[in-house]
């Protein structure tokens, strides 16, 4: 990998003498490996409940990047689920976001892997994720606007049921 940075910052007519680039293939190298190693999601902790509500983590971050200019996106993750017979760890809402980003993907593939991993930890009655991008690629070329780009999947009671919809939607919209 930092063979290949190298040979990219050469291309630019960068002196890889120069003292501000001569460890830069080194530390974008483990910027890719620290961004995109999986993150292990440890033990999966589930607890029996007979809990029925809908539980929810929003404006979750994560960062990727986009798989067609390699720039950095900006995702802010909203997971909702409700439960069938048990509830996970809270904080598997966040891991689960964490361990599905393991390369540059696109956001649409990102959020149904999201939403694909939760309904196989949590076997729930459905499963709702929203993501907002904010793209490196659309705010510093070609069509520059600072725009959001939203993708969701909906599954389950999240697809069949429009109050179940409406109340993740309200839920998810909130600042605090």
């Amino acid at each position: 990998m930092e063979a290949g940075i190298k040979l990219f910052l050469e291309g630019f007519g960068v002196s890889m003498g120069d003292p501000d680039f001569r460890n830069t293939p080194h530390r974008v190298a483990k910027l890719y490996v620290e961004m995109f190693t999986p993150k292990r999601m440890h033990r999966i902790v589930s607890f029996p409940s007979t809990y029925t509500g809908m539980i929810t983590l929003r404006h979750h971050t994560v960062w990727t990047m986009c798989p067609h200019h390699l720039l950095p996106v900006e995702m802010d993750v909203c997971i909702g689920y409700i439960p069938s017979k048990k509830v996970l760890g809270l904080s598997k809402l966040a891991r689960v976001a964490e361990a599905v980003n393991i390369k540059p993907m696109k956001q649409e593939e990102y959020t149904d892997a999201v939403a694909f991993e939760l309904h196989q930890l949590a076997d729930p009655k459905g499963v709702g994720v929203i993501v907002a991008g904010k793209h490196g690629c659309m705010r510093c070329r070609g069509v520059t606007t600072r725009g959001d780009v939203v993708t969701d999947v909906m599954r389950g009671q999240f697809l069949m049921n429009g109050d179940t919809r409406h109340e993740f939607l309200e839920l998810c919209r909130r600042q605090s």
